[in-house]
């Protein structure tokens, strides 16, 4: 589990447990005091600016994804003879809120692409001739490369946690989110056929000097293991100024921040092979990091006992990735293990879209429901950046090796949480 997980259950459980307490001590709400405190008298207008909205905001647009405007509270003991700026820092930490978000989102999977080369006239995914190395015929035994068709990344619950702080020129919002890694491994062992009276067994195809070659392949006649993980968390802070519209029940609100994700991913492949005596290991690792400024809109149709909201936001940002492909037993257990490594910035636009509906149960409390999208450009993938190279010799050092790749990955789903308002 990584630590964004941690961090966001540990935090989860103390954040519902206040939630629970604050709920159940809130009383009647006393009606509303428009005017400023005592000892501060030209801080705030005399009345909310706007007009008189429902209820439980005191003006058209709500705190939270549907606006944050910001207002003067009743006079009570945190107002004395302090500063005026102590008066706004207090007002504003007695206005912000909290929610917590469950998420159940999915990554997009790898495709069905080949763990191995293309060969040069054979499929590689139906039984084929076996071949050892020195381009020596196995008797009896046929092979097959394995696909990644199978592997999906649904499913994966995930938590966000976001606060809102309400000034007087706009809110700030800052969340950290994280799922949990996808894992999928697949297993092969040596099957026999009766009807040929052939075994066989999984490969890993080879090209030779770059050249597709139907007979240089590392063999595994004692089962084989490919397994891929996938995991995303992320970080953001955005200001969400004043709507443009404050007397319409449609809030449109600009948004800028600064966002930060981390996309990370490995293909461990494993296995046995008893003729050569090998152990053969090829791993290949992806850490995408996107960072950048993003600019966004935040619309919101707000009532008393409803808000429903949608928030495009485009992210123009860097991808500063860092790629490895290790190697080990190749051929021979005498072969030596080889690293290959690729570090490099990329320019990577990322765009997010969150639509969202929030059940305003109380004054200081919502459910909160949503689908989110989030699409990322220029992201390297640990099963696409793999070269499966050989040199003609199989003594020679391997030649498997990282390569440039890059593609937009996408990951989305439901989310679904409480939000609190401390007022």
């Amino acid at each position: 589990m990584t630590m964004p997980w941690r961090f966001s259950m540990s935090l989860a459980t103390v954040l519902l447990a206040a939630t629970s307490s604050l709920v159940r001590a809130q009383g009647p709400m006393p009606p509303h005091t428009w005017g400023p405190p005592p000892g501060s008298q030209g801080m705030v207008p005399a009345c909310p600016p706007g007009g008189m909205g429902p209820a439980y905001y005191g003006q058209a647009c709500p705190p939270g994804r549907g606006g944050a405007p910001y207002q003067p509270v009743d006079p009570d003991i945190f107002y004395d003879s302090d500063s005026q700026i102590d008066l706004v820092i207090r007002e504003t930490i007695r206005r912000s809120w909290m929610r917590v978000e469950f998420l159940h989102w999915n990554i997009k999977d790898p495709g069905n692409h080949l763990l191995g080369a293309e060969t040069a006239t054979v499929d590689p995914r139906e039984p084929f001739p076996a071949f050892d190395p020195g381009n020596i015929q196995r008797a009896g035994v046929t092979a097959f490369v394995p696909t990644t068709g199978d592997v999906k990344f649904d499913s994966l619950p995930g938590m966000r946690l976001t606060i809102g702080a309400p000034t007087e020129w706009g809110t700030f919002e800052a969340d950290i989110w994280a799922i949990m890694n996808a894992s999928t491994t697949l297993s092969f062992d040596p099957e026999f056929d009766g009807l040929t009276g052939l075994t066989n067994i999984p490969a890993v195809t080879l090209t030779v000097n770059g050249g597709p070659s139907d007979t240089q392949m590392i063999l595994f006649d004692n089962g084989y293991d490919a397994e891929l993980r996938s995991g995303m968390w992320g970080t953001q802070g955005n200001w969400i100024g004043n709507p443009v519209t404050p007397q319409n029940t449609l809030c449109l609100s600009p948004v800028v921040g600064l966002r930060y994700i981390k996309f990370d991913e490995e293909l461990r492949i494993s296995g046995n092979d008893i003729a050569t005596g090998t152990s053969p290991r090829i791993t290949s690792k992806s850490n995408n990091n996107f960072v950048g400024p993003q600019v966004g809109v935040r619309a919101s149709l707000d009532s008393k006992w409803m808000s429903l909201g949608l928030e495009p936001k485009v992210m123009l940002g860097i991808n500063r990735h860092q790629d490895s492909v290790r190697t080990s037993q190749i051929f021979d257990v005498s072969n030596p293990n080889t690293l290959s490594t690729n570090e490099d910035t990329d320019f990577a636009p990322a765009f997010n879209l969150p639509g969202y509906a929030k059940l305003h149960l109380s004054e200081n409390f919502s459910f909160f429901a949503g689908y989110e999208l989030l699409w990322l450009s220029n992201a390297t993938r640990a099963t696409e950046q793999v070269v499966y190279d050989s040199p003609a010799i199989s003594t020679n050092p391997g030649q498997i090796r990282v390569k440039k790749h890059r593609e937009q990955v996408y990951a989305h789903g439901f989310m679904v949480g409480g939000e609190l308002r401390f007022r």
